[in-house]
């Protein structure tokens, strides 16, 4: 009976193995939620959130994914002023996976951005001295985006996520660079 047991459980572990990891062109959903550390222009650590569509392409490690973020936070002014700052937009990456570590598979991004931002509400006069801001305080911007990330298997289609984000703001007059540590879910759909 002993045996048996042992044996099935086995040819369990050997099948739910062997059932993991990626394969070739399998598409999941993400979401992640991160803190962006103060710095030159964020002046008080705040919250992000990202949610998204991601690809494997081929068996080669090559992957892709498409994200829609929302930042909600505050910026530097003139004069120690903090104002009230929003974007929300989309990123769009191409990365490279190693999967040697399975279940642990180490993930890096390059991408760009797209997106809106809205500084002090809309209003287009500081709040200590009522004067104009001499730059626009909504419109569009956009940049650069990488990742370092790390994949924690957890079942056959549900991952964990815990990544390193940098941001480079190329238009913006506001946010030039910030970074944030995001953790969340990857669900594999097929």
């Amino acid at each position: 009976m002993e045996k048996k047991i042992l044996v099935t459980l086995l040819l369990f572990i050997g099948l739910y193995y062997n059932a993991q990891g990626r394969r070739a062109n399998q598409s999941g959903i993400h979401a992640q939620y991160g803190y962006i550390a103060s710095n030159d222009t964020i002046k008080k650590g705040s919250f992000m959130a990202i949610a998204g569509y991601n690809h494997v392409f081929g068996d080669k490690g090559f992957l892709g994914k498409v994200e829609a973020f929302y930042q909600d936070t505050k910026v530097g002014y003139t004069d120690d002023q903090v104002l009230p700052y929003q974007k929300y937009g989309l990123n769009v990456s191409a990365g490279y996976s190693y999967e040697g570590l399975y279940p642990v598979f180490l993930n890096a991004y390059f991408g760009a951005f797209g997106g809106y931002e809205n500084v002090n509400d809309g209003n287009q006069k500081d709040p200590k001295y009522n004067a104009q801001i001499p730059t626009k305080v909504k419109g569009f911007v956009y940049g650069l985006s990488g990742s370092a990330e790390v994949e924690l298997v957890l079942a056959r289609k549900l991952s964990l996520l815990v990544n390193y984000t940098q941001f480079y703001d190329l238009k913006s007059e506001f946010s030039k660079s910030n970074y944030a540590f995001f953790g969340g879910i990857k669900y594999y759909i097929n």
